[in-house]
């Protein structure tokens, strides 16, 4: 795996603001806000690095078929070769979790909006989501856990200290 120092800022900067807004930062207050706005431009920039960045970063050389993921997923049993990018179903996360933080964004702006005063369902969409991104996270953690722990497998050491 070869991760470029964009990939990697962003990754270590929106799991370290998902934490502080989810555990850390009280909800509604402009510190969380401004965070999770932060965190939807960090989303969006690393959706432009998808399609302009280096080859590793970009979406096409990792979203493959789900076919290709659900058999990475079978493979967790044993060490294998990891691709120079991320898998398919690491890419698969990666969608997911970037469409998690920009519906958080979207939900809490909506929800100070005059035109949803009163209206219960974005706040609830809005924490439903955030459990969603928590549990993703968990499991994202505990594969990654899993690859270097119990299979042996460099995967933090890539991400850390890897260079292209």
């Amino acid at each position: 795996m070869s991760w470029d120092r964009f990939v990697k800022l962003f990754h270590w900067s929106l799991a370290t603001g998902i934490v502080a807004n989810y555990f850390f930062l009280e909800e509604g207050d402009q510190p969380h806000e401004w965070l999770g706005y932060l965190l939807c431009g960090l989303v969006v920039a690393r959706l432009i690095w998808g399609f302009y960045g280096p080859a590793t970063a970009q979406f096409s050389s990792f979203l493959a078929r789900p076919a290709v993921a659900m058999r990475e997923i079978r493979s967790l049993n044993t060490a294998h070769e990891l691709p120079n990018t991320h898998t398919a179903a690491g890419g698969y996360q990666l969608v997911l979790v970037m469409f998690l933080v920009l519906g958080l964004g979207i939900t809490g702006w909506i929800h100070d909006l005059d035109a949803f005063w009163g209206e219960d369902w974005p706040a609830d969409l809005h924490e439903y989501m955030a459990n969603a991104l928590i549990i993703l996270a968990g499991v994202h953690v505990l594969a990654v856990g899993w690859m270097q722990l119990g299979l042996n497998m460099p995967i933090i050491q890539r991400m850390w200290f890897s260079r292209r």
